[in-house]
């Protein structure tokens, strides 16, 4: 009788121990990427990469375009738990830790070379340990978003800031955003990207400032006349995951993750810079007027707009002068 207690005692312990044993990690991501992006492929290989190493026990679903989560609200959706993965900008991040609110300077990176050495660099590596500790997002790397420029639904000539005022130009939510959009001479308005094109359309704005692949790629140049090459804003994206979900994964899910995202990244900033190119094309096609200002006089009043909005006082000291020395 013992003996069969035991046994069905036994059986018992095994049978409530296989959830635990079989428990599968969901993981799931928002991008506002069109599906198309070379964003949105970094996503689908950590996917692919994840479930093929660890099948059954890792689960990973990629939600573009904004599908899952309205732009803007990923960051906050991770902080809350609602959410796993996401690509952030440094504008999001800066809300919570202005003092590298110099990351989303117009005119701070070169090229985009320049800004993937800079955040693997031990530059990068002190923001990644704050974003972590402060924010709880780990970052696993940093990708290149495209280099932000002027798109208009008019065809005036623009040469300084001064040729864009009254010129209502979109930007994401954010405060850096809308003092950036008055540093290039315009009018901010913020909306989600998904509701751009209409507006552009209906002359609900005149403007956005996009990389040129993400214009085509959500079919704004459909209603666009000009590209005014200002180049203002060398962006980085980030692929970063939730603190408390990032750290339920093994040591070997860990290291998988970040192996495949710094893959997936350099993979996408070759895409990218390639796909920007051909945008271009595209728009000669299309016969939109391609102009190119100095970008003197650009780099010269934003500035002195951030200055006087008090951006540059909250930035951390020395952070800017760090960079612009990263060869």
């Amino acid at each position: 009788m013992r003996r069969t207690l035991l046994a069905a005692a036994l059986a018992l312990a095994s049978i409530s121990m296989l959830p635990a044993a079989q428990a599968q990690t969901e993981i799931r991501i928002s991008t506002a990427a069109p599906d198309s992006s070379p964003l949105s492929d970094v996503f689908r290989t950590i996917k692919q990469r994840m479930e093929a190493k660890f099948p059954g026990a890792v689960k990973v679903s990629v939600h573009t375009a904004s599908s899952l989560f309205r732009q803007g609200t990923e960051l906050p959706a991770m902080q809350r738990g609602n959410l796993e993965m996401a690509s952030p900008v440094t504008f999001e991040i800066e809300a919570q830790l202005p003092e590298y609110g110099v990351f989303s300077a117009a005119y701070l990176f070169r090229d985009a070379d320049h800004l993937i050495k800079t955040f693997r660099s031990d530059i990068g590596k002190e923001y990644y340990a704050d974003v972590a500790s402060k924010v709880g997002l780990v970052i696993l790397d940093t990708a290149y978003l495209g280099t932000r420029t002027v798109n208009l639904s008019n065809d005036r000539k623009i040469e300084k800031p001064t040729d864009l005022a009254g010129t209502k130009m979109r930007m994401p939510p954010g405060a850096s955003f809308q003092v950036l959009a008055k540093a290039l001479g315009t009018t901010p308005v913020s909306m989600p990207i998904t509701e751009v094109y209409l507006a552009l359309k209906t002359g609900q704005i005149d403007g956005q400032d996009n990389p040129t692949n993400m214009t085509r790629d959500w079919k704004f140049h459909e209603v666009t006349k000009q590209v005014v090459l200002t180049r203002h804003l060398v962006q980085p994206v980030f692929i970063a995951m939730a603190k408390p979900a990032f750290d339920k994964l093994t040591p070997a899910q860990q290291t998988e993750l970040r192996a495949v995202a710094r893959e997936a990244a350099d993979t996408q900033i070759a895409k990218t810079l390639a796909d920007e190119k051909a945008a271009i094309d595209t728009f000669k096609a299309a016969n939109i007027r391609i102009s190119e200002p100095d970008a003197t006089a650009f780099r010269t009043t934003v500035f002195k707009e951030y200055e006087t909005a008090g951006m540059t006082a909250k930035w951390k000291p020395g952070l800017m002068a760090r960079i612009q020395a990263v060869k």
